[in-house]
């Protein structure tokens, strides 16, 4: 049974990588209805406050994982005194191509900007051989017709993927992956953000010591403040002030 605990409405699974990856992996081996994986951030908990939509989005997945650091610090300040490290979406991607690419599994890259998933395509099969990389596709930053999303999807399926990685960033993929559910034949998708960027050697990641300290927006802010700035400076003091109201409103 997966160890669940509620962090703002919503639902977030207790499971370090190894754990993640075994239920990834049984997930597979029972192919049954496609589901996807959320890699929740403190971005997520924002975005799941002003919208509602998202937030069922989120309490749908399979597994929503506690990417940041914040989720690490508020699920231990509610009881779960077990999980001390965050569950990394590029860590969790890396360490499932290292522990499963001699088993045959299929993957698809869906995501990134041009040529992205390409050049991350040619890094995982450099580092691990015999890897099943079955295609991949780079969207548009538009929204898709309906002709064209109906193309993606036969792309998608006719390449027998298991598990599709979902590089869109949030709450984008984690959109994409709750409305595709139903139309594709992939046993698991996956959202990881900029893993594929990371991956690709296309940007830096923050150092061991700022992740570990919950800075990793900080290193990451710096890199790209036009973009971030409003998510992180914005966003991260929204968050405080509802995790406040919660913790009074449960007092009073």
């Amino acid at each position: 049974m997966k160890k669940i605990i509620e962090i703002l409405g919503l639902k977030v699974n207790l499971e370090d990588c190894k754990s993640a990856i075994d239920e990834i992996e049984r997930r597979i081996q029972k192919r049954d209805s496609t589901v996807y994986v959320t890699l929740m951030s403190a971005n997520n908990l924002v975005n799941a406050q002003r919208d509602s939509y998202f937030k069922k989005v989120s309490n749908s997945a399979f597994l929503a994982l506690p990417d940041g650091m914040p989720l690490v610090w508020i699920s231990r300040a509610k009881g779960a005194k077990a999980i001390r490290r965050r569950t990394y979406g590029p860590t969790l991607m890396y360490k499932f191509f290292d522990k499963t690419f001699q088993k045959n599994y299929k993957h698809f890259f869906y995501g990134g900007k041009k040529g992205v998933a390409k050049k991350l395509k040619g890094v995982f099969e450099s580092k691990f051989p015999g890897v099943k990389i079955v295609g991949t596709y780079c969207p548009p930053f538009r929204k898709l017709s309906e002709e064209e999303d109906k193309r993606v999807c036969k792309i998608i399926n006719s390449s027998g993927a298991d598990i599709v990685w979902v590089g869109l960033g949030a709450p984008k993929q984690e959109m994409w992956m709750y409305e595709h559910r139903d139309k594709l034949k992939a046993s698991v998708l996956i959202g990881v953000g900029a893993a594929f960027d990371f991956h690709a050697g296309n940007l830096k990641q923050a150092p061991e010591l700022m992740q570990n300290a919950g800075l990793e927006w900080l290193f990451r802010l710096v890199l790209e403040p036009r973009r971030l700035w409003k998510r992180y400076l914005i966003g991260n003091s929204m968050l405080i002030y509802w995790l406040t109201r919660e913790l009074f409103s449960r007092k009073n």
